[in-house]
């Protein structure tokens, strides 16, 4: 097969990865999976081949493969379901018969003009049209064997409205595998390490046991909040550190390839981060979980509080959704140091900021110090009994008469909301913004769904928009394949 690498065909300028060009022969080097090789094509052109290549078999990778028998999936893990299968899966539906049963009264309309409590910004088309067919979703995993239940208010929407797999993640995974089983070729354990493409679109796969080849490649491999050098060079904000997850799922592979071919990405600021892991920043920029979240408060810019800190959605309640403002953990020398683990505690030092008193610290960081004088006056009132916390905490830290410190809290990469730019369909483009005949991608590659689909930081729920991204993607897929 005679190949080229599309960004080079296209006469898009050279990504970071870069290129070298040697007599007829362009090298791409894929980081992270080597280097590939890429030969000039000849003329006339080869007809693009056939067949259907899904890379990925986590929710959306398994929900495509549903409506395209004879697709090949590859899944570099061995077993299926990626990220889905851990966890309660969350799914923001609209206007379902479990809303009906509880008498909770709901519409797409509704949904809509939550949605910027929900991500932090307005929704964007792809999320209309998401919310639209969220009722059609959850019908059609009600025939593949998923049942739902409805839980208590969501704290951020305000509205019955997430509902929950009842065999959690497993279960619904599970379906999904069940739906696509048939007629499919599942290769587990088995890693896509690149991609063919030239003049004419996308024409295959290389792994590490061949050549694939294949006129429509969907990658599903996942987003990057597992990626750390990810997740900072696309996120700024005034203070803190990003952790990330455990798994070894959502490692980027969408942009490292987006890099490798000159592939557009958009919206990779967008990162939903979880409120309740606090932690302090080490010396490798990661946040060190404490295993005191009672030692410290919670302040703004104000030095005063706002939020209850046993309450992890609080503070994204505070703050509007804006994952990004800035907040200072207050405590003591020894009551932090009391919760770090040996080994981290010379860590832990660097990343403190201690001063002698309270007014110098505020100074430092850049907060009122009336503002702090105050929070500490509302702490003595509760710990004499003068009066009952307002936020309705039930154990405060005493902060009076010790070394004051502040750290800026951690927070810890739950989902990426951006990824590899899309259309409406789920097409990838190039650097000019140009689809790259064949190749698509959906899920947390391509921003759930579509990049900033979720907004700047991301709404609970988001897994049945993966979902829903990969039967979108694949309707399109059939509806092209009819049309020739």
């Amino acid at each position: 097969m005679l190949l080229l690498s599309y960004m080079i065909a296209c006469g898009a300028a050279p990504s970071a990865a870069g290129s070298e060009a040697a007599d007829d022969t362009t090298r791409v080097d894929d980081p992270g999976h080597g280097e590939l090789s890429a030969t000039l094509p000849v003329d006339p052109p080869e007809p693009r081949p056939d067949g259907v290549v899904i890379i990925g078999a986590g929710a959306a990778g398994l929900a495509a493969a549903i409506d395209l028998p004879g697709a090949i999936v590859f899944e570099a893990s061995s077993a299926v379901g990626g990220r889905a299968a851990y966890g309660t899966p969350h799914l923001l539906l609209v206007g379902t018969e479990e809303q009906a049963a509880e008498g909770v009264e709901d519409s797409v309309e509704l949904a809509l003009a939550d949605w910027p409590a929900m991500t932090g910004e307005a929704p964007c088309d792809a999320s209309r049209t998401f919310v639209e067919a969220s009722d059609k979703v959850r019908d059609r995993l009600t025939e593949l064997g998923v049942a739902f239940t409805l839980e208590e208010a969501d704290l951020i929407l305000g509205r019955q409205r997430l509902h929950y797999a009842s065999e959690a993640g497993l279960g619904l995974v599970d379906a999904l595998d069940a739906g696509s089983s048939e007629g499919i070729d599942l290769r587990l354990s088995t890693p896509v390490t690149g991609l063919l493409l030239d003049e004419r679109g996308v024409v295959g796969v290389e792994t590490a046991d061949g050549t694939i080849e294949a006129g429509t490649v969907i990658i599903a491999t996942g987003g990057f909040a597992n990626r750390v050098d990810l997740v900072r060079s696309s996120v700024t904000w005034a203070a803190g550190t990003w952790g990330i997850g455990s798994d070894a799922f959502a490692n980027g592979q969408a942009l490292d390839w987006a890099v490798a071919y000159g592939l557009s990405t958009a919206r990779l600021d967008a990162v939903g981060s979880n409120a309740n892991v606090i932690g302090i920043a080490g010396a490798d920029g990661l946040a060190i979980p404490t295993a005191r979240p009672d030692a410290w408060v919670w302040v703004d810019s104000t030095g005063e509080r706002f939020v209850n800190e046993e309450a992890s959605w609080s503070l994204m309640l505070a703050t509007a959704g804006d994952m990004h403002a800035p907040t200072w953990a207050l405590s003591t020398h020894d009551l932090l140091m009391s919760g770090v683990e040996a080994e981290h505690q010379p860590f832990v030092e660097a990343g403190l900021t201690c001063e002698s008193d309270w007014a110098t610290l505020a100074e430092h960081i850049g907060v009122d110090p009336d503002g702090i004088e105050a929070t500490l006056a509302a702490i003595d009132d509760v710990a004499a009994g003068r009066t009952i916390d307002a936020f309705g905490r039930t154990m405060l830290p005493d902060l009076r008469g010790a070394t004051p410190c502040a750290f800026p809290w951690g927070r810890l990469a739950s989902k990426s909301f951006g990824g590899l730019a899309v259309e409406a369909t789920g097409e990838v483009t190039d650097g000019d913004g140009r689809v790259v005949p064949g190749l698509y991608a959906i899920g947390e590659a391509a921003g759930m769904a579509q990049p900033g689909m979720g907004g700047l930081d991301g709404f609970d729920g988001s897994l049945s928009a993966v979902i829903w991204s990969g039967w979108r993607t694949a309707e399109a897929i059939n509806a092209a394949v009819a049309e020739d």
